[in-house]
């Protein structure tokens, strides 16, 4: 199952709408209740100790659309690794929970104790900070260092993806992140709490960053690069104490300085801009792994659908037989999918026959994202919502290509797209200016000339005029 891509409900939901069935947790953190939703096996409602507020609410919207937006890579990322919040719940007017799915089996065990094996219970990240014995005493896998680092390339390439979408975690722990002891796999949890560009204050004890020494500033992506560093020293070498006295065990482990060094640089810099950006960090890891990134992204990509592993132009145009109109070239990059159908700039029709299609597709930039159940909402403007928070996301200018409103599903263009005529008239006369610049149009081949018509016809008539004088001449 896919964890945002799955998901059996709209973005937003009534509570009454999401049944109560098993509990899972009670007055846990900000929740006063968390269950598995009645009749939607492996889906969960989580619901606040109380409604959210405007920045809350304005954040929780973002979040729920931003996989509309992303590529195809980072899409299955988030539903591999990732309780991505998919529908907010009201109560009326209040935002009381969210929807979530449900970590898969593969992150739960069941542990060994003094009175006999337990039921299966979640795995915390917590068991790769304790030794490989205590591990094996619970009937657990040891973790060995290829399990630690799958573990940490994982985690990694969350960060990673958080920082590019300008994501804010915040509380990096033990805790927030499932293990998977056969295939070193993690499933981060609490993504609900996250922010757009910031977030309320939060931190777990040891993970004080020494450039955030107080509440005064507000924790943004610089603060969970130093956080993720933290965590993967710790995942790396089970030692809980200081990460910066446990490096020379992650270069000794891995064999590996790079990784080390830039660990150091990230946990030891005095200025937030010398910090190695999330990606440094996971390519070292992947390279140590020798794993690499299929059709993945680039670390600047941002929010933007892209597809930069696409770098063609593909022609279009009637099978052979179909026709002997000459192609013009398309100007317009092909849109994204779940797009509404657009006019052909050479085409006074709807082009219903896929004949009347030729030239050339640009698929740059050709977003694979898949939409949620439902249409998104504008999103409240800060006056409304009375938040000062910026960044990127569904409803920003730097997602939605300058607009300001949340952008449908799919209808995020790529950065050199072209406006399509706004009808067919204006379609009708771009294919003129088109032939005026040395293409001829197709049905302008076709048509006869005016001057050549009235020729044919001035000679018809002398000739029958010279049968008429002939027979009438005889008679």
């Amino acid at each position: 199952m896919r964890t945002w891509s799955d998901s059996p409900f709209p973005s937003r939901e009534e509570l009454s709408g999401v049944p109560e069935g098993k509990s899972i947790s009670q007055d846990n953190g900000e929740s006063r209740l968390v269950y598995e939703i009645k009749d939607s096996p492996g889906w969960l409602a989580k619901l606040y100790k109380r409604p959210a507020d405007a920045g809350r609410i304005s954040d929780l919207q973002r979040l729920v659309y931003l996989p509309t937006v992303m590529s195809q890579a980072d899409q299955d990322l988030v539903d591999r690794c990732l309780a991505w919040p998919t529908t907010r719940l009201y109560d009326g007017s209040d935002l009381v929970g969210v929807v979530m799915a449900k970590a898969p089996d593969g992150f739960y065990a069941p542990l060994k104790a003094l009175s006999g094996w337990q039921d299966p219970a979640p795995l915390p990240l917590d068991w790769l900070m304790k030794p490989a014995d205590k591990c094996a005493q619970v009937g657990l896998r040891r973790p060995d260092l290829d399990l630690r680092l799958r573990a940490v390339e994982e985690l990694l390439a969350v960060g990673d993806l958080f920082a590019r979408h300008d994501i804010v975690y915040g509380d990096w722990s033990y805790r927030n992140a499932l293990w998977n002891q056969h295939t070193g796999e993690v499933f981060v949890i609490d993504m609900d709490s996250c922010g757009i560009g910031s977030r309320e204050w939060v931190e777990s004890p040891g993970w004080a960053d020494p450039l955030f020494p107080d509440r005064s500033r507000r924790p943004t992506v610089a603060s969970d690069s130093y956080k993720l560093a933290v965590l993967t020293v710790r995942c790396l070498t089970a030692q809980r104490q200081d990460p910066v006295e446990a490096l020379h065990a992650v270069e000794r482990s891995t064999k590996d300085a790079s990784l080390g060094g830039l660990l150091r640089r990230t946990l030891t810099a005095t200025r937030l801009e010398d910090r190695p950006k999330c990606a440094e960090l996971l390519e070292a890891v992947r390279r140590i792994r020798g794993t690499t990134v299929s059709a993945g992204p680039s670390a600047t990509s941002g929010s933007r659908a892209g597809a930069d592993n696409v770098t063609t132009w593909v022609k279009v145009g009637p099978r052979a037989g179909a026709g002997t109109a000459r192609p013009a070239e398309a100007s317009a990059s092909a849109r994204p999918s779940g797009t509404t159908r657009a006019a052909s700039g050479t085409s006074g029709t709807d082009g219903a026959a896929a004949s009347n299609v030729t030239g050339s597709v640009n698929l740059r930039d050709r977003s694979a994202a898949r939409p949620p159940a439902s249409a998104p909402e504008p999103l409240p403007s800060p006056s409304s919502t009375g938040s000062s928070r910026s960044g990127p996301g569904p409803g920003s200018a730097s997602a939605a290509g300058g607009s300001g409103t949340t952008p449908t599903p799919g209808s995020v263009p790529p950065a050199s797209h072209t406006p399509l005529p706004a009808s067919r008239s204006a379609a009708r006369r771009a294919a003129t200016a088109r032939g005026r610049s040395g293409r001829t149009a197709p049905a302008a081949a076709r048509r006869p000339r005016r001057h050549a018509v009235s020729a044919m016809l001035f000679c018809a008539l002398i000739a029958a005029l010279c049968v008429a004088r002939y027979v009438l001449g005889w008679i």
